[in-house]
């Protein structure tokens, strides 16, 4: 299935993914903001700092809001495990973002998330949730 055919099919499922994730993605710019800002850290172990933090509330708001998913479809682990592979893909996008193309850490860090939303969207419709594809 292409972006346009999950677009077309799946379009306010996707809406309510987007909105789950504008809420994950300013709760972890707030905590990455917190943790290098405020607290020191070296932005790569804020971004760890700030994964942790959006995984539990996305997993949480995707299962009952996005995929409306009974404890029976989801798991956790199978959810942790494609953030974990994102977190892995990102983390290596976002060092050669700031360290290669001298990028800000923040606006590194908003364009890794807008590459993942598709992406995102059928790994977890499809992995996390088991939500077979139509």
């Amino acid at each position: 299935m292409n972006a346009h055919e999950l677009l077309k099919n799946h379009g306010a499922q996707m809406l309510r993914f987007c909105v789950v994730g504008a809420i994950c993605y300013l709760t972890g710019m707030g905590a990455l903001l917190l943790l290098c800002e405020v607290a020191g850290l070296h932005y790569v172990l804020g971004y760890l700092g700030a994964f942790l933090v959006t995984n539990a509330v996305g997993y949480l708001l995707n299962g009952r809001f996005t995929f409306a998913a009974r404890s029976a479809d989801s798991s956790m682990v199978r959810y942790m495990l494609v953030n974990v592979v994102m977190l892995t893909l990102n983390t290596v996008a976002l060092t050669l973002l700031v360290e290669l193309a001298h990028l800000w850490y923040v606006a590194a860090t908003l364009l890794i998330a807008a590459v993942n939303i598709p992406i995102s969207f059928f790994l977890h419709r499809t992995l996390s949730y088991r939500i077979a594809s139509t």
